[in-house]
């Protein structure tokens, strides 16, 4: 499966590339790519019971989740926050981290500060890009009725409450739709439908984020979640051999470096969870929408899985690692048979059964 695309978009000078850069750096130094001017870093997720898995296993290959982060590079000369230039790049993202400036007195422009209007000055540059092309297509629509052509009528009505929401301030992602009208306006990979994380780049001195009150508020109004880390500082500790970052982080009162931290949250804001397939040959996690059943599972491991399910043979990761191995999980009638409707949970290891 791909890696998950979180893009990290932001107004000017808001610190999107040392968050960045904090994500990637790593002691050997920062692992990333480039591409028509934007950085790509694809990190692996850390699991424990994956690692302890592979422990039993002893697979030839060990493959964990992964997550591409995205720096997006804006257009010089755009207006705003620059995002009309890149609404096209932009829908390929599975996910925004909205970096927001949470230190000093002035933002990039010079003005007085105010993190609260940036986080909400860059939700609106999104809602705007999409009512534009909501717009767009209604007329297109409109026009194709006035010549008799009728059926484009149910996409018109998905399309015209779109608008009112847009209209009205609401991003497409707070947008009670049906499941046929969101299969009707899928293909325009809406900007304002994409799940937020709103990540607050800290002074060095608030490295928790305390002075984060209003926007916190902010965010909880409207839904979204909230991480503030120092992106400087932990860029900084990054660079630190592994042995030698836990104490400089436990000095500034952190668990976790921010990436690790960040990953955490963006899989709660997307509401995502992880299965495992296991055996010699591989031990692999792979990730799944929360709610998401046995068939979707085999979906993600071959459309053939998917096509031809019979069963999942199923445990707990957590049984199969005090257990010791799947055929003591059987013995004791843990390994159990789900069918299609079976809604996979987070930590499941699964193994489809199929006809070819």
């Amino acid at each position: 499966m791909a890696a998950l695309l979180l893009y990290l978009i932001g107004a000017r000078a808001a610190g999107k590339t040392a968050v960045f850069d904090a994500l990637v750096q790593t002691p050997e130094g920062p692992h990333f790519a480039t591409k028509g001017g934007h950085r790509l870093g694809t990190v692996k997720v850390p699991d424990a019971r994956l690692a302890a898995l592979r422990d039993i296993f002893q697979p030839q290959k060990y493959i964990p989740a992964e997550v591409t982060f995205v720096d997006v590079a804006l257009p010089a000369n755009a207006p705003g926050s620059g995002f009309g230039p890149l609404n096209a790049f932009l829908g390929e993202a599975d996910a925004f981290a909205l970096v927001v400036q949470a230190f000093g007195e002035t933002d990039g422009a010079g003005k007085p500060l105010d993190s609260v209007a940036q986080m909400e000055s860059v939700l609106l540059d999104l809602a705007m890009a999409d009512l534009e092309k909501v717009e767009r297509r209604i007329e297109k629509i409109e026009q194709e009725v006035k010549r008799g052509l009728k059926q484009g009528l149910p996409e018109l009505a998905a399309l015209q409450k779109c608008r009112q929401a847009l209209e009205n301030g609401q991003a497409l992602r707070e947008v009670v739709l049906s499941a046929a009208e969101e299969k009707m306006i899928s293909s325009f990979c809406f900007l304002s439908q994409k799940r937020v994380l709103v990540v607050a780049n800290t002074g060095e001195s608030d490295p928790h984020g305390e002075s984060c009150g209003a926007l916190r508020a902010a965010c909880a109004a409207r839904g979204l979640d909230l991480l503030a880390f120092c992106a400087p500082l932990e860029a900084e500790i990054a660079t630190l051999p592994a042995g030698e970052q836990d104490s400089f982080l436990q000095n500034y009162g952190l668990r976790e470096p921010a990436r690790q931290r960040l990953l955490q949250a963006a899989y709660a804001t997307l509401n995502l969870i992880s299965f495992f397939t296991v055996g010699p040959d591989e031990v692999r996690a792979w990730t799944l929408r929360r709610g998401d059943n046995a068939v979707t599972a085999a979906g993600k491991i071959h459309t053939d899985l998917a096509r031809g399910f019979i069963r999942a043979e199923t445990v707990a990761a957590d049984i199969l690692l005090a257990k010791g191995s799947l055929a003591a999980c059987r013995e004791s009638g843990q390994l159990r048979l789900e069918g299609k409707g079976y809604v996979v949970q987070d930590g499941d290891v699964i193994e489809i059964r199929a006809n070819a």
